[in-house]
């Protein structure tokens, strides 16, 4: 394991693999919820036009960034549910860190890259 982390609410933790594995397990029973791919995560919090809470996950894995809506009722979604990125990008090398803050993300790339990425949707 590379990582655990709570999700926002606290109401997760969120472990992370080197074997390519996001896991999030509720707190109160112990229960995987959720699994997916990646070497790395990074939260996202925002508001939908609803003014319901968003959350957003990033993972990555190689030189690929996958970006996650998940929202409160797809948090505790049963094991195996399907979970597809809302956006992804391809680095022009292997991600070696990642940084969100509110529609910015940083990405370090493992040659020295660094890439700046403007998400709007992560912040609305």
């Amino acid at each position: 394991m590379a990582r655990v982390e709570f999700s926002h609410d606290g109401a997760q933790v969120v472990s992370v693999s080197r074997a390519d594995s996001v896991r999030f397990f509720d707190v109160a029973s112990g229960r995987q919820v959720r699994q997916l791919s990646g070497t790395m995560c990074a939260f996202v919090q925002g508001l939908s036009g609803e003014h319901k809470r968003v959350h957003h996950v990033i993972t990555t894995s190689g030189d690929t960034l996958r970006i996650y809506e998940c929202a409160e009722e797809q948090q505790h979604a049963e094991d195996g549910a399907a979970a597809a990125p809302v956006a992804y990008f391809k680095a022009p090398q292997a991600i070696s860190s990642v940084q969100c803050v509110s529609a910015t993300i940083c990405l370090g790339c493992d040659e020295g890259a660094v890439c700046v990425l403007s998400a709007p949707f992560l912040a609305a």
